[in-house]
């Protein structure tokens, strides 16, 4: 994943945009997103139950903290049957 993330980052343009929907928990994956290059992210999550009635507003992304994902599990519960859907934007790179 932390190569596909470098590749992502090389062929994006400045501002471009990543939208990744999985079951992957939000613990693994910011650390990935943190640890490749430097991206905006923003979680949103969609009830697998069912997607019609969904508990969590698609329009409103899950507040991040920068340690990992303790501020996701307090706001959707510590083993949530959803999707994950991560919205990662490139940072323009720094001119040093």
């Amino acid at each position: 994943m932390k190569q596909l993330m470098n590749k992502l980052y090389r062929v994006l343009k400045d501002k471009g945009v990543y939208i990744l929907i999985t079951y992957g928990a939000p613990d693994y994956r910011l650390r990935l997103f943190k640890d490749s290059r430097s991206w905006t992210t923003k979680l949103h999550v969609i009830d697998k139950s069912s997607l019609e009635t969904s508990k969590w507003e698609l329009t409103k992304p899950i507040p991040l903290d920068t340690e990992g994902g303790s501020s996701v599990e307090s706001a959707i519960g510590k083993s949530p049957d959803v999707h994950y859907i991560y919205v990662c934007i490139k940072v323009c790179c720094l001119m040093l």
